[in-house]
């Protein structure tokens, strides 16, 4: 049953991801459209500023991609190393044992399970969404601390106000994607727990702990970005705070108000009273938890073997 949920997990998180890119497409297409005519119009410094986040994350984000294809290729070779038929236990209603039928039966779920894999590194580009509003956010910052006159200024209010709106998008559009991933990320982490404190085959503890380090993984893929967008939008507070207000008109002295006021409301990404804002500090109670379930697994386990043997 485990070995199976194991499975279940992924393929039901395949499912609802595609369930809310249905509901939600109209805005992701809008915020991407946005991110793109941004790149038609972009500027060298700017540029420089993007190419600064790509190396960032290229690192990280390039692994996690190639260690859920790499996971799904060593489940795919399963049936070398474990004792069954095909990559996934699955019953079927017509004899699958015999060729052509078996090499067909392997062939389909190899193919689904590296469709999943696509669909799971897909949160790659909800989070590559998060990353561009910190970009942002950052040349904005930068403008602020290269204001000459009220021009600039005005400008510089004008796009505060814009980059607000766009990011509140983006995080209305991230929040059901990053909830998903909680969800069965947890899920799938103790059903791995229950792997590691059972006595199984080596090269299925290996699976496991593949999928447990790419469920960790994508926690991290929106906590990182998250934390990063509460940092920049608290530079934003301190860049509008150090411009030199108090030489301009009162109404401009009202908008920079305004604007401090704003920036001193974070931007995160959470729902209320089911998930709360993902940082990293939220990333380090997420990998407290995991590793309090697991030693209760364990202690659970070891008391039940304790019980279940014969006395002598």
């Amino acid at each position: 049953m485990v070995k199976v949920a194991i499975f279940i997990c992924p393929t039901t998180h395949v499912i609802c991801n595609i369930v809310v890119y249905r509901i939600i497409w109209h805005r992701l297409q809008s915020i991407t459209f946005e991110m793109e005519n941004f790149y038609k119009l972009i500027k060298p410094h700017e540029e420089t500023i993007l190419q600064k986040y790509i190396n960032k994350c290229v690192i990280f984000y390039g692994g996690s991609i190639i260690g859920i294809y790499l996971i799904s290729i060593i489940i795919i070779s399963g049936p070398v190393t474990l004792n069954q038929p095909f990559p996934i236990m699955a019953e079927y209603p017509f004899d699958v044992f015999h060729q052509p039928m078996r090499t067909i039966a392997y062939i389909h779920q190899s193919i689904c399970i590296l469709q999943a894999s696509a669909h799971i590194c897909i949160n790659t580009y909800t989070t590559l969404l998060l990353w561009f509003s910190s970009a942002r956010l950052e040349l904005l910052t930068d403008n602020l601390h290269a204001i000459r006159n009220i021009y600039d200024l005005t400008k510089c209010v004008q796009e505060h106000q814009k980059l607000l709106k766009y990011a509140e998008q983006v995080i209305r559009a991230i929040r059901p994607f990053a909830f998903i991933v909680m969800c069965f990320s947890t899920l799938g982490l103790i059903i791995v727990g229950l792997i590691f404190v059972t006595d199984q085959p080596l090269s299925m503890k290996i699976q496991c702990a593949g999928i447990a380090f790419n469920g960790l993984s994508e926690v991290f893929m929106y906590t990182w970005p998250a934390e990063h967008l509460i940092h920049v939008n608290n530079k934003i507070e301190k860049a509008i705070y150090s411009v030199e207000w108090y030489e301009h008109s009162v109404e401009l002295q009202r908008s920079i108000q305004i604007i401090l006021m704003r920036a001193q409301k974070p931007l995160l990404i959470t729902i209320p009273c089911v998930m709360p804002p993902l940082s990293l500090n939220y990333y380090t109670k997420y990998l407290s938890t995991i590793f309090s379930y697991f030693t209760a697994l364990r202690i659970f386990m070891q008391t039940s073997q304790e019980v279940d043997e014969p006395e002598i």
